[in-house]
């Protein structure tokens, strides 16, 4: 039996519980930001974190130079953001028009909208198959208001 079927409605990998984000990078002038699902903590203390860039993605080629990115962490009912971040493409459009946002420590741009957010400089970049994994350490954070984080659900993005 093949490790993937295409044609499947349901793949196991989509079942690993997640929360859905969205990354901002910025590399010189060129800033972008995507939908994420594969953002995880990798430490404490310091708060690093993790976030995947998919090869086919425009942040992707912002990657290898960006020095920081942000995570902003979605709230329950805003799949509609991650729709927007998700479905479009930097090299096409600037995502963040129509978005408020505001600088993070390093100048990257912050959405308003978001629940929560971590921005991280980046302190690793490797490659794994398709993504790039960059880690960053937490150089600024907050929370903008209490709510339940948006958890990622294959059927809400088909």
């Amino acid at each position: 039996m093949p490790l993937f079927k295409e044609a499947q409605e349901r793949r196991p990998e989509w079942e690993i519980p997640s929360g859905v984000f969205v990354v901002t990078l910025q590399a010189g002038e060129r800033v972008n930001a995507y939908a994420a699902g594969w953002v995880v903590r990798v430490s404490e203390v310091p708060v690093m974190i993790q976030v995947a860039v998919w090869d086919e993605n425009y942040s992707f080629e912002l990657a290898p130079e960006c020095d920081h990115f942000a995570v902003q962490i979605l709230e329950a009912g805003q799949q509609d953001v991650a729709l927007h971040f998700g479905r479009h493409s930097g090299r096409d459009m600037d995502k963040l028009e129509g978005f408020t946002t505001h600088p993070g420590a390093s100048g990257i741009p912050i959405l308003e909208e978001c629940m929560a957010y971590l921005e991280c400089e980046v302190v690793h970049r490797q490659v794994f198959g398709d993504h790039m994994v960059l880690v960053g350490k937490a150089v600024n954070s907050a929370i903008n208001r209490a709510a339940s984080a948006l958890v990622y659900d294959y059927r809400d993005y088909q």
